[in-house]
């Protein structure tokens, strides 16, 4: 559904952002704050009406959904395949650049697969 704290904290580090609803705050996006998960709420359209204390996006830890991380990807010209054979045996995502160059990696969800391979473009 969406990342860990510590893997939201390294690809924010990384200089990761939002590329849908960018520079915004989402009624559907996730947050942790005070070492509690958050999920915005509210209404999406046509307002936008936040339901959460503005204090939980404005100080807290925004966590990017699964969402996030694909748009992210297709938004920056990558396409990638997300594959998962068997249930609970992971997932293999390979992202291909605009040249051709394919990075693999694996994770136990898909979340922690695509966050892999956008750590290893982004670092």
């Amino acid at each position: 559904m969406y990342l860990a704290n510590d893997a939201a904290l390294k690809l924010e580090e990384l200089g990761f952002s939002k590329t849908y609803y960018e520079n915004e705050i989402a009624p559907f996006d996730f947050y942790e704050y005070d070492k509690q998960e958050w999920v915005i709420g509210g209404c999406v359209v046509p307002y936008g009406n936040l339901l959460a204390p503005n204090h939980i996006y404005e100080q807290g830890t925004w966590l990017p959904s699964l969402c996030d991380l694909m748009y992210w990807l297709a938004d920056k010209g990558y396409t990638y395949t997300l594959e998962c054979k068997e249930r609970g045996h992971g997932f293999v995502v390979r992202v291909t650049d605009s040249s051709g160059k394919i990075i693999k990696e694996k994770g136990g969800t898909a979340e922690y697969a695509l966050f892999k391979a956008i750590e290893q473009i982004l670092g």
